[in-house]
């Protein structure tokens, strides 16, 4: 510790030598002392600070703020503290206060009294009434990737070159003032603090504090922002800098008002902008300022690489648009009391309003408030020329260096295997070049101009940005060539209106053309254009600007029509809610395998970083990456992005069109893949189809262009449509347009009825909705949009109901009046209305008795294909291809088959077709079998599972507890990919909670209640792959329903999730207890079985003959009672499966009866059928009969034969 104070005395020691040496020829002598020196001003001593002393303040407050960026970039701060995120991206935005704002507002005040306040009323309104523009500037900027302004307007038109590269140009001579204006306020302060005057005199560069001041912003924003390739990372280290800077100048400028405020009074404060008012009322040029500050807010390149590139939450915003207006209110405020001490305190010291934030507590001797009031106004400067030069620095690296690197073959870049170093390089470059060129303009221009003038006109130059970014988010036929010709005529007038006059005055160009004109032509004074007069210079230039701008933008926008490519690229700007990728297969023409994608993404990004991003590709998307496989289009515009971030859209889609030309796809290739593709559709659509075309409601789906997808036709016969107007892709517009045509839509413009209903289903808000129809009928619709995108509508026929609704109603209109008459026909109204209701109900039910009904119909044919399947499988020489084949189409089946059972199981539970049978049950048993059932899957995949013991009993139905816990931790175990998975019970009260944590991905809050609905899936995939039907939770949800449990899920994302059950505690009673059945053991029978098979249908009989035969048992088959009793009497079976349903209204156990009847030692039996009913169930086992479900899947079949053939061993074993 010692020696560390001895080196910063010796530092700074040689600081104040240096300083004293190279700042001796300023003037009068000074006594220096250590952190001050006495100066004799006005007839009082005024302390004032050593140069060397604030060059040090300034190096150790740089310092700090690097220590906090690098803090910020090393450790992450927003998984744990996510309230943290908002408030660092809404002071971050305060980066808008520069060293302008802090100093020259206060000079602005005192010269213009309230000309300050434009500035702070542009953003305010911006955030408080134009927070939708912002919104969806943000939105876009994050889905496109977007990394800078300049990348913005190219990437909205066409991903233009020439229009990137113009606007980076514009935003650079638009910056380099305003970052001269930093330097200046810098330089400026360090000379009132220092010396008690400001220096107007030149002086050499190596003696200008300015030029150091410019030397060490550039080196911090270097180390800022240039340390890693990819423009789209979020800098969070910088981020986190930028809001502390934010802070410290609100804390100073705010102190010096309140000292202000203590000195002066409220009075005298409130009493200067009501005399400005009243006086000279507004000052010149307010309206056109209040206009500039406005489109600044998005249009200056700092605030769009803060608001928008850096932007990590649309929802940020939220808390921005007050925290960031009551930022600004709370500086404009302080502003008054400041400029009314200040002008108190500067009379006789000849000080320029632009120091009286400084000035005011030097001049009362208020050393420590000088200083603070320093760091303030050099924190406001640090951070707009951090932000400025990382943006800019990525603008001219990607849009104008090396593009034109890339086109010179001479460099031979394209031969390197790494350009990171280049970008990096050039980024480098580029700030430090930016810093040399503010620093030269602020000496060639007047010592005496103001900071407001130079910081309006950067505003007046950026503002030709707005109409190019405005008309891009809202204008569908702006154009590329637009938006070029409209840019270069602002700036072109922004040149000659308020460039070249700024010019003239600092002596670069002569004066007399200003007020006489070019060439004497008085109609083109810059001033007075058009002769134009009566306003001031700013208002003049803004609006001639703004005009020529917005005026060749819709011109020639109008002449020159939006191409095909360009509007394809405009469609995510205009609706970025509804927003989907726009690259499809005809964009890259041709093949390209994974690992030349990596290879061009290396060059330019680095091999580590997309490593990285690959990696984080492949978890995003579940699929495995092999880098020899030809790269889909998700992957290519994955790369795209990629690339996007570190040289620019336009580069990035140049550069990729170029490595993809030229190769092509095999036709085999595309015929397997159609091929494979089509098989599954095939399925998928003739499963829906059937379910569609059997329910008494019309239905019509749309995806997110508005185009039909899917109808069913009952739909098609309540509207009547022509044959042939209804098909797949058909624009819904049409069909709306033809009901609306036959008055189906009421009265009105009919173009205004079909944009209206477009426009509701885009919003995608849930309806319903009645219309009466012109033939008197009533249709009750109701819409719902797709959680892919989309709307999906039911139409119900409910012109019943409805009369018998208005019969009651007339009737309850006159009942007092005719009571004595209308009684009968008041009853009759009644009782049709109850015949109404049970019409509606039993229409409501119609799905679900179609799905019970046909549940046997529906799963015989699917339980003959898996048993011939398995039967394929098992047969004996079979090669690898086909027993691959063998296992896709069983897997195939499998999933149909689990489909089936889902929607029949759900369709039971809400037709009240379970009748569950409470008992004890004991937990302890259910965890164990529990575990024995996953314990296998959970180690394959690495994850563990944990089964808390426990004692526990509780009331409910055994196996329907179980069918909920296994899904919950069936779900579990899908979803996680590394970690636990948790399984226990604690007491609550009277009441036990099942719970199953897991370390998975979570459910996100918007979802949590959708979870539970049918066909409802979490937005993350699966890590190993598996995809549920999304009817688990919805059947589970039933189930709870039904036995009176409370179900319950909380969750954290990218934390894990507990899905929890909370039922009745039970005391423990050993009679009572139900044991939870275990699933049967699948080992071989050990014995050489025949067995008879009754099924009414032929294709199942053969089938399960195929799969018994290869299994080496024998078989009879019979197809009714006679049939059956016939073979049982030739040959005895050991053992007999037989269907429920039969021919002749016959059933499988009459078949087992008469068996019985007429054998001395019946053999064991077992029914095998798709009815799940619980009269079959219970009757099953009052006769001693096993049940297996429909479709047979072939293990719990050998299972069954096992257990059959070891009981038939029993009895021959009694008998003999």
């Amino acid at each position: 510790m010692p020696s560390c104070l001895r080196l910063a005395r010796r530092w700074s020691s040689r600081i104040r030598n240096w300083w004293s040496t190279t700042h001796q020829s300023r003037g009068g002598t000074k006594r220096v002392e250590r952190y001050n020196v006495s100066h004799e001003r006005s007839g009082r001593k005024i302390p004032l600070i050593a140069g060397w002393a604030l060059l040090l303040v300034s190096v150790c407050y740089v310092g700090l703020l690097f220590g906090l960026a690098y803090y910020g970039d090393k450790y992450p701060l927003y998984p744990s503290r996510r309230w943290l995120r908002p408030i660092v991206y809404s002071l971050a935005l305060a980066v808008y206060c520069s060293s302008w704002t802090f100093y020259g507002a206060v000079g602005s005040a005192i010269n213009g009294g309230l000309a300050y306040l434009p500035i702070y009323l542009g953003p305010l309104l911006l955030f408080v009434f134009g927070i939708g523009l912002m919104r969806k500037l943000v939105l876009v900027g994050k889905q496109q990737n977007i990394t800078s302004i300049a990348d913005f307007i190219a990437s909205r038109y066409g991903k233009s070159h020439g229009l990137a590269a113009l606007v980076t140009l514009i935003a650079i001579t638009a910056a380099v003032p305003y970052l001269a204006l930093q330097f200046k306020a810098v330089a400026m302060s360090i000379s009132v603090l220092s010396e008690g005057s400001l220096q107007m005199a030149r002086v050499p560069i190596f003696r200008d504090s300015a030029f150091y001041i410019a030397l060490l912003l550039a080196a911090f924003a270097i180390l800022f922002g240039t340390r890693r390739i990819d423009a789209t990372e979020h800098h969070h280290g910088m981020m986190l800098a930028i809001a502390a800077e934010s802070v410290v100048k609100l804390v100073a400028f705010v102190a010096v008002g309140i000292y202000a405020l203590s000195s002066s009074g409220i009075s005298a404060a409130i009493a200067l902008p009501l005399a400005e008012l009243q006086t000279r009322g507004l000052p010149s040029g307010f309206f056109a300022q209040t206009l500039l500050a406005f489109a600044a807010t998005f249009c200056l390149t700092r605030q769009f690489q803060v608001g928008v590139v850096e932007c990590e939450n649309p929802e940020d915003l939220r808390h921005a648009r007050w925290i960031f207006p009551a930022y600004l209110l709370l500086v404009s405020l302080f502003v008054l009391p400041i400029v009314a001490a200040g002008t108190q305190a500067a009379r006789g010291a000849a000080m320029p309003a632009d120091v009286s934030v400084l000035w005011l507590p030097l001049a009362q001797g208020k050393l420590w408030l000088a200083v603070l009031a320093y760091v303030g106004g050099f924190s406001a400067a640090t951070g707009m020329v951090i932000v400025a030069s990382v943006a800019l620095s990525t603008m001219v690296s990607n849009d104008l260096i090396m593009p034109a690197l890339l086109r010179v073959r001479a460099f031979r870049l394209e031969h390197r295997a790494d350009l990171s170093g280049v970008v990096l390089a050039v980024r480098r470059i580029t700030i430090f070049m930016l810093a040399l060129l503010a620093y030269a303009y602020y000496r060639a221009s007047t010592r005496d101009q103001n900071l407001a003038s130079i910081g309006l006109l950067s505003f007046a130059a950026v503002a030709q940005f707005a109409p190019a970014i405005i008309g891009g988010l809202y204008w569908r036929g702006a154009s590329r060539i637009g938006a070029l010709s409209g840019l270069l005529a602002g700036f072109a007038v922004w040149i000659y209106t308020l460039l070249l006059p700024n010019l003239s005055g600092a002596g670069w160009l002569p004066l007399d053309w200003i007020s006489a004109g070019p060439f004497g032509i008085n109609w083109l004074r810059p001033h007075a254009l058009f002769q134009l007069q009566g306003w001031d210079p700013l208002t003049h230039g803004t609006f001639w600007s703004l005009l020529a701008n917005i005026g060749a933008y819709i011109f020639v926008s109008l002449r020159f029509r939006p191409t095909v490519q360009e509007r394809l690229h405009a469609a995510p700007f205009l609706e970025p809610e509804q927003h989907r990728p726009l690259a499809s297969v005809s964009e890259w023409p041709g093949r390209v395998r994974v690992e030349d994608l990596r290879a061009i993404a290396s060059r330019i990004v680095g091999e580590r970083s997309v490593a990285r991003a690959f990696d984080e590709y492949r978890e995003l998307s579940g699929q495995s990456i092999n880098l020899h496989a030809t790269a889909d289009r998700n992957l290519l515009q994955f790369t795209e992005r990629l690339l996007a971030g570190a040289i620019g859209a336009a580069s990035a889609r140049r550069m990729l069109t170029s490595a993809l030309r030229g190769s092509g796809m095999d036709l085999s290739e595309a015929v397997a893949l159609l091929d494979e593709a089509s098989q599954e559709l095939r399925f998928n659509r003739a499963l829906l189809s059937s379910t569609l075309e059997n329910i008494a409601q019309g239905i019509s789906v749309v995806d997110a262009e508005m185009r039909l997808v899917a109808w069913n036709r009952r739909y098609l016969e309540m509207f009547g449509y022509p044959d042939g107007m209804v098909h797949i892709g058909r624009s819904v517009a049409d069909l709306i347009r033809y009901n609306a045509e036959r008055g189906e839509c009421g009265p009105g413009d009919i173009e205004r009825h079909v944009i209206k209903r477009i426009d509701y289903m885009r919003q995608g808000s849930p309806y319903v909705f009645e219309r009466v129809r012109t033939d008197g009928s009533i249709i009750e619709m109701r819409g719902r949009p797709l959680p892919a995108g989309g709307f999906v509508t039911t139409y119900t026929d409910i012109t019943a109901y409805k009369h018998a609704e208005t019969g009651l109603r007339e009737a309850n209109e006159n009942l007092e009046q005719r009571v004595d008459q209308r009684t009968q026909e008041l009853s009759a109204a009644l009782g049709a209305q109850h015949e109404a209701m049970q019409q509606a109900q039993a229409a409501n039910q119609s799905k679900t008795r179609f799905l019970a009904a046909a549940s046997h119909d529906l799963l015989q044919p699917l339980n003959a294909a898996r048993l011939f399947t398995s039967a394929l499988r098992h047969q004996p020489g079979l090669d690898a291809e086909s027993s691959t084949l063998a296992q896709r189409i069983d897997t195939a089946f499998k999933a149909a088959e689990d489909l089936i059972e889902s929607l029949l199981e759900a369709s039971r539970l809400d037709a009240g077709g379970y009748q569950p049978e409470i008992s004890v049950v004991a937990l302890g048993e259910l965890f164990g079998s529990i575990k024995d059932q996953f314990a296998v899957v959970a180690n394959a995949r690495g994850l563990h599972l944990r089964v808390v013991p426990t004692r526990l009993h509780v009331r409910s139905d055994a196996q329907l507890l179980r069918r909920i816990v296994q899904n919950f931790v069936s779900n579990a175990l899908r979803y996680t990919r590394e970690g636990t998975v948790l399984l226990g019970a604690r007491r609550d009260g009277d009441n036990v909670r099942i719970e199953v944590w897991d370390t998975g991905p979570g459910v996100a809050p918007e979802q949590r209640a959708a979870i539970f609905d049918e066909f409802q899936r979490g937005k993350q995939a699966s890590p190993w792959g598996e995809k549920g039907l999304g009817l688990g939770l919805a059947i589970c949800e039933r189930m709870a329903r039904l036995l009176g449990h409370t179900l319950d899920l909380r969750s954290w994302p990218e934390r894990g999730s507990v899905f929890s059950l909370r039922l009745p505690l039970a005391p423990f009673n050993a009679a009572s207890v139900s044991h939870v059945r275990k699933r049967p053991e699948t080992t071989g029978f050990g014995l050489t079985a025949h067995v008879l098979c009754i099924d009414n249908d032929h294709t199942i009989l053969e089938g399960m003959a195929a799969l018994l035969t290869r299994w080496g048992i024998s078989c009879d088959l019979a197809t009714n009672v006679d049939e059956a009793l016939a073979a049982a009497t030739l040959r005895r079976p050991d053992m007999i499966l037989a269907d429920y349903h039969l021919d002749e209204n016959g059933t499988g156990l009459d078949a087992l009866a008469v068996i019985r009847t007429h054998l001395a030692a019946p053999p064991p039996g077992a029914l095998i059928t798709a009815d799940n009913s619980t009269e079959l169930k219970s009757r099953a086992r009052e006769l001693g009969y096993a049940l297996l479900r429909k479709p047979v899947k072939p293990a719990a079949l050998r299972a069954l034969i096992a257990q059959l053939g070891r009981h038939a061993r029993t009895q021959q074993v009694a008998v003999g």
